[in-house]
Formats: structure tokens, C-alpha cells, sequence
């Protein structure tokens, strides 16, 4: 008996077959191509509809994380810059309370996590600098430097804000595309039952639907045998 693919199969694969099966029955004529379009037909317009608008809103987002990216580098770039400054401004010490406030765990506090955060961080950082909480920082260097931290906050918040219509959108059309593959791979299950009520034999319902027979099982693996005590 022949099968079908499977539902976890991958959701191109699994729209391959219904295409073929869909050009195979329409070649065909009479009650298959009837049943093919009926079942088919309409759930692979919606995949390809739902494909267009993935492939238009990745093309979107694309150039977005790109310039994100960007954004992002400069920001770590600077805050590397930032923090060595200060270090060495207040002497480079080995340990320093004022400089653990501002770096907690070194520059990875601002760059480490989602993109998000980093803004929201850098900002703090900025209204720490301002407070001048250092006396051997130099006021106007610390404005200076909290200055650059703001702007640079500034730019990365806006790219992570371009990023979120369009990463919504993938992340969406992603999940209908799977849902629908999975309904088309239904599909092609109920295409075969009513094209066996016909009186289609398998052999000839597997000539429109591909045959996609499955992997042999494994053999069990037989636990090895335990070992004999040692001779005292």
C-alpha cells in the first residue's frame, strides 16, 4: 500500500506534492481532476498568497536588521571606547565602586541581550555619566560622554523600531505557511480516500499522488550483556 507524506515532512516538500498531484489529476480529466481541484486547488492559492507576502515583508525587513546591525556595532563601539576612557581617566584601577556602578559586568551589561534593552541601558548610563559621580572624572568629559552614550541610544532605538512591523509580519506569514502545509498535507489524505471511493486502485491513485514510502525502523539495540563478577 502506498503513502503519503508525512505532516512533519518539510512544508516544501509537502506543497511539491500537491502541486504534482494537482498537474497529474488535471492531466487526467473526469472525476479526478474534479476531486483534485476541490481539495487543492484553493488551499494552494492561499499558500501561494501567504508566500508572496513572506517573501515581500523578509525582502522589507531585510535591509532593516542590516541597518540595525549597524547601529547596534557602533553602539558596542562606543561604549568600548566610553568605558576605557574612563578607566584610564581614574587611573586603572583594579577594583572601583563608582566605575562597577557604571559597568556592572563591563560593557556586556549595555551589549549583551535582545537589541530592545540596549537603548533603555545606554540611557541609564547616559544620566549616570551626567551625575558625575567620579571626582577624578572631569565634568565637562563626562556631559561629553554622556552626550555621544544619549545620541547613540537614540539611533539604535529607532533602528530596533523599524524592525518590529516587519519582524511581526515574518515571524506571522512564517507561522500560517506551516499551518497551511500541514492543511494541504490533510488535503492530500482526504484527495486519496475519495479517489479510492471511486474505484481507483492504489497503484493508480499513487499515479497522481506521490509515493513516499517510509524509512525502514531501526532495529532495537540490544543491551549488552553484564559482565561477569571478578574471580576473588
Amino acid at each position: 500500500m502506498g503513502s503519503l507524506i508525512n505532516k512533519k515532512a518539510a512544508v516544501e516538500d509537502i506543497v511539491t506534492d500537491c502541486r504534482h498531484s494537482l498537474t497529474a489529476a488535471e492531466a487526467r480529466g473526469g472525476q479526478p481532476q474534479t476531486l483534485a481541484k476541490q481539495h487543492l486547488a484553493g488551499p494552494l492559492a492561499v499558500f501561494d498568497l501567504v508566500e508572496k507576502r513572506l517573501h515581500t515583508a523578509q525582502a522589507t525587513l531585510a535591509p532593516l536588521l542590516a541597518q540595525l546591525d549597524a547601529r547596534d556595532d557602533e553602539a558596542d563601539a562606543l561604549l568600548g571606547r566610553v568605558s576605557d576612557d574612563i578607566w584610564n581617566d581614574i587611573d586603572r584601577p583594579a577594583y572601583d565602586p563608582t566605575f562597577s556602578l557604571l559597568f556592572p559586568e563591563g560593557i556586556g551589561f549595555y551589549t549583551d541581550g535582545p537589541d530592545a534593552e540596549q537603548p533603555v541601558k545606554m540611557e541609564l548610563l547616559a544620566e549616570l555619566l551626567e551625575a558625575n559621580l567620579h571626582p577624578k572624572l572631569d565634568e565637562k568629559v563626562a556631559k561629553a560622554q554622556a552626550k555621544q552614550v544619549r545620541d547613540s541610544a537614540k539611533l539604535l532605538r529607532s533602528a530596533v523600531e523599524l524592525t518590529i512591523t516587519p519582524r511581526a509580519q515574518v515571524a506571522m506569514l512564517s507561522r500560517a505557511r506551516t499551518a497551511i502545509a500541514r492543511s494541504l498535507q490533510m488535503a492530500l489524505v482526504n484527495l486519496k480516500r475519495h479517489l479510492l471511493v471511486t474505484g481507483m486502485s492504489e497503484q493508480q491513485v499513487h499515479s497522481i499522488i506521490p509515493d513516499r514510502p517510509r524509512p525502514p525502523a531501526k532495529p532495537a539495540l540490544t543491551p549488552p550483556l553484564p559482565e561477569p563478577p571478578a574471580t576473588p
